[in-house]
């Protein structure tokens, strides 16, 4: 699906950042590792999964450009997203994902190619999307 769709029926509102993985050594692919708040998703999902279990790893592939701002040292606490944003402009497609409201970091990238969605429940098993 693309993140149009994605959007149509989820958010990643209120979820908790794991990481992002850039893989610049052989292609301009990366990972998005995200734990996925369970709360604001559809009720066919939250019967699957209890509370803080469902994991969201989103593929990028054709990454021109990744930017994040104020993204300091806030200790170990995970971050919260706040809200993210998607666009096409030409040929290129833009994803804002912000975590402004709790900590006032932003993270932009910059890409052309495919999304790929993986959700997967806390012991291993892929939770259809």
């Amino acid at each position: 699906m693309s993140f149009s769709q994605f959007y149509e029926k989820y958010t990643l509102h209120d979820s908790h950042w794991l990481g992002i993985f850039y893989n610049v050594a052989y292609e301009q692919a990366i990972t998005l590792a995200i734990q996925w708040d369970v709360f604001w998703l559809p009720e066919e999902i939250k019967q699957n999964t209890s509370d803080n279990s469902l994991y969201l790893f989103i593929r990028l592939t054709g990454i021109e450009q990744v930017s994040t701002t104020n993204y300091v040292d806030i200790g170990y606490v995970c971050r919260t997203i706040a809200s993210s944003e998607f666009a096409e402009l030409d040929s290129k497609k833009i994803l804002a994902i912000d975590d402004l409201y709790v900590y006032g970091g932003a993270i932009n990238i910059v890409y052309k190619g495919l999304e790929t969605f993986l959700a997967m429940i806390e012991d291993k098993s892929i939770l259809s999307i």
